[in-house]
């Protein structure tokens, strides 16, 4: 298996694990941000905020949480995998874009 096809395959498995999702309540946000154009999805693989003027502490709040726990992942991930935090987080961008 290929480093990109176990990669995938792992991301897949770990990126939807409960433990790392955000709260119903927090996606529900974060969903309506991204519609608004407030949030949206960065080729790095993380969420980034696209208009600081309409973002409110709370969305700003949910974006921090949710990158932290990206980051958590993507750490676990590149540890696993012996690749760069970054190269599995842009792998994952491409996923989500």
């Amino acid at each position: 298996m290929t480093f990109l096809r176990t990669l995938l395959v792992a991301l897949a498995a770990l990126a939807s694990a409960a433990a790392l999702s955000p709260s119903h309540a927090q996606q529900a946000v974060i969903d309506q941000a991204k519609a608004q154009g407030i949030v949206g999805e960065m080729y790095t693989g993380y969420l980034g905020v696209a208009d600081d003027g309409r973002a409110t502490a709370e969305i700003r709040r949910f974006v921090e949480e949710v990158n932290s726990k990206r980051l958590a992942l993507y750490t676990q991930l590149s540890r696993e995998q012996n690749q760069p935090v970054a190269t599995v987080a842009a792998l994952t961008a491409e996923k989500l874009i």
